[in-house]
């Protein structure tokens, strides 16, 4: 059912915001970080009513920020963060870059002032139009919420969270002006899309021909599996791994630290010891490297392999360029498993 056409304005952007919650809700987020003040007080109170979400306060955005992007690492879905129109957003840039940069889901929603309390020197007044640049997967600033709009209102929530666990899953930026007075009582939500949630991630498959040729290079090979964050199928690498006969040098965040009960170790997590003697690296040449995932955070590690001459593969599910040494012969944007 619609919103009625009587509704008073703090009513409409009341119902406007429960809406955006309700689907966010239908799509999987359970979780909200709200750094409070007064302009965000529609979103705020539409959050809290809401029992299937934690609701996280900090009082400092910063904090607020870094505490929305562990929750996107360590569950896979994006926390709604939120803050009060100004200078509050700019606190949140440095997480924002963090999530862009390591392809971590977020759904950043900065409060604004109205049109026209913009560019006259209202307090806590600035331009919030794009203010994370190129660090967001989509920015968007549907202006006032108008009854007459009702029916995007679910579309806009769909299309951020989709933006946000796409292909390459990061922060989005909805801008969200709201007009005083800023309490309201919400009225009956847009009907939900008779399908259910209208985004889905699109798994990414390798052609069954370039698997074809790695496996006739790795099968008679001497090999290395580096496995570093962002690769959700440590169990996989694990089972290749074994079948190969190669070991796994494991990132401290690959998610694969954990000997499996049964099976002969292939993880090495002390590998920056073992790398620094020469009389090992030495006698230890691989053939054939395979990468998934970020790059690992060791140094030492970073300049073995670059240093290797071996066939050097990269596979990540982000199409992002990882290749700071320029030695990779082969990127694959797919599925790690």
């Amino acid at each position: 059912m619609s919103s009625s056409h009587t509704q008073q304005p703090e009513d409409v952007a009341a119902t406007f915001c429960a809406t955006l919650v309700d689907e966010w809700i239908e799509h999987g987020v359970r979780h909200a970080v709200v750094a409070p003040g007064s302009r965000s007080t529609p979103l705020a109170l539409a959050l809290a009513t809401r029992t299937e979400l934690a609701l996280h306060v900090f009082h400092d955005e910063r904090s607020a920020a870094f505490a929305a992007l562990g929750i996107g690492l360590a569950t896979g879905a994006p926390a709604v963060l939120l803050c009060t129109s100004g200078t509050a957003a700019a606190h949140f840039h440095a997480a924002v870059v963090e999530a862009h940069q390591s392809a971590v889901p977020m759904l950043v929603c900065t409060a604004d002032r109205p049109p026209e309390l913009r560019d006259v020197g209202a307090p806590q007044t600035i331009d919030q139009t794009k203010i994370y640049g190129d660090a967001v997967r989509w920015f968007h600033d549907p202006g006032v919420a108008a009854d007459a709009n009702s029916r995007s209102w679910r579309s806009t929530a769909a299309h951020a969270f989709a933006a946000a666990v796409g292909v390459w899953p990061g922060p989005v930026h909805l801008n969200l002006p709201f007009r005083e007075p800023l309490v309201g009582l919400a009225g009956p939500l847009p009907q939900r899309h008779a399908s259910g949630p209208t985004s889905r991630r699109v798994e990414l498959a390798v052609p069954a021909e370039v698997v074809s040729e790695l496996a006739d290079r790795c099968r008679d090979a001497t090999g290395v599996i580096v496995l570093g964050r962002g690769c959700r199928c440590p169990q996989q690498v694990a089972g290749l791994a074994w079948q190969l006969g190669w070991p796994v040098l494991a990132d401290v965040r690959s998610g694969l630290r954990v000997i499996e009960p049964g099976r002969p170790p292939v993880a090495v997590t002390a590998f920056d010891d073992i790398l620094r003697s020469t009389n090992f690296t030495s006698s230890h040449v691989p053939e054939v490297v395979v990468r998934c995932g970020e790059a690992p955070a060791s140094k030492v590690l970073a300049q073995w392999m670059a240093a290797l001459d071996a066939f050097q593969v990269h596979v990540s599910d982000v199409p992002t360029w990882t290749d700071p040494d320029s030695v990779i012969d082969l990127h694959l944007t797919a599925e790690p498993a």
